[in-house]
């Protein structure tokens, strides 16, 4: 398994790398940044595990409850409005990341004052996002918990924050909430998560205010809207209470956090850390690729466009690229693994035809030029 997980990713990074040299002729800069961060952390073995939902579902409370501590500020009217990592460290610490670059350390009782709508409304201190480090062994081996705002509240820039971090997702831990039935916008919502993410797993949070029969209700009915509006057929939702597993943490009460029923969920993900982290951080990763491959298509043709030239090969070429991407993400549905060899092939053919495009394109320009003086 590691070796075919090691050649899988040589091939993956191998293919990162053409569609890298394409947007770096093409001049689309953020295309370049974006996929060498993607080869980055792909190369460096982070795994980006994002905690995501409405606002008011009780994220930063299930984070809390999951690291078995109060590290992150929580209230009752919608807060969070920074993205927020945690990572692993041997000693707790916190630093603020500013959008000029600037970095400073703060204090966990500081950590308010930045990450906060009522701290730091619609973020006018500048805050690009905050660095947790903790000693939880659901950090190690690179796993980086990410706290999120909600989306969907009144502060329309906390919905953004959330939005522009998608394409870093690896996989999503999605809340919903037992005293408010799945919204339109939570389920337009899980549609661009899976844009990125390669797994995401769904709790159902506060279920300590309902009987056992309303709790079940709750879950099926959870269960066939998203099945019906979004495709998602016979997944698992945990059901747990955050709140209640965070205050047996905090005073070590073990029949808080059994009733919470965090246990069932914990044992889960632990589960996946260990043996499907690594296949997920490759179809994530090819989500990525997918992505950016679409984004310069699409550039590609609206240049064509633009030209108005007939270009019937290099169209053919796009075509067969467009088909490959299908192909590949019904391979990935099926087995887990893409980018194979053809994929490649396709990318290199793809990189050559624009290559010639560009260059006959130049040659005409100064023919006309020729011809006209």
């Amino acid at each position: 398994m590691e070796q075919s997980y090691g050649k899988l990713k040589t091939e993956v990074l191998k293919n990162l790398g053409l569609l890298e040299n394409i947007a770096n002729q093409r001049k689309i800069v953020h295309l370049v940044e974006y996929l060498g961060e993607v080869k980055q952390k792909l190369l460096q073995g982070r795994f980006n595990l994002v905690v995501l939902g409405e606002f008011k579902r009780g994220k930063t409370t299930f984070l809390n409850a999951l690291l078995g501590a109060d590290l992150l500020p929580t209230a009752v009217v919608p807060l969070t409005s920074i993205v927020t990592l945690i990572q692993y460290g041997e000693r707790i610490s916190a630093k603020v990341t500013f959008l000029d670059g600037v970095v400073e350390e703060t204090t966990l009782d500081e950590l308010h004052l930045y990450v906060t709508e009522e701290g730091n409304p619609c973020n006018e201190k500048n805050v690009k996002l905050v660095h947790l480090e903790y000693p939880s062994p659901y950090l190690k081996d690179g796993v980086v918990l990410i706290d999120t705002p909600g989306v969907g509240s009144i502060y329309q820039n906390n919905t953004d924050e959330t939005y522009n971090y998608l394409p870093k997702v690896d996989a999503a831990i999605f809340l919903l909430s037992s005293d408010q039935p799945i919204s339109r916008s939570e389920l337009d919502f899980l549609k661009d998560i899976g844009q990125y993410s390669a797994k995401t797993f769904f709790i159902l949070n506060k279920v300590d205010y309902l009987t056992d029969l309303d709790k079940k209700k709750a879950l099926e009915f959870a269960k066939k809207v998203l099945a019906e509006k979004v495709g998602l057929e016979e997944i698992n939702i945990y059901s747990l209470s955050a709140k209640l597993a965070l205050d047996g943490k905090i005073s070590g009460d073990d029949e808080k956090i059994k009733a919470s029923n965090l246990p069932a969920f914990t044992a889960m993900l632990e589960k996946f850390l260990l043996k499907e982290k690594g296949r997920a951080a490759i179809n994530a990763t090819c989500n990525k690729g997918n992505n950016a491959a679409g984004e310069l298509q699409l550039g590609l043709e609206l240049e064509m466009k633009a030209l108005g030239i007939p270009l019937e090969e290099l169209k053919a070429k796009i075509v067969l690229f467009d088909e490959m991407v299908i192909n590949l993400r019904q391979e990935q549905e099926d087995n887990g693994y893409i980018f194979q060899g053809e994929k490649s092939k396709v990318y290199q053919e793809l990189e050559h035809e624009i290559t010639v495009f560009q260059e006959s394109q130049d040659i005409m320009i100064v023919k006309e030029i020729e011809q006209e003086y």
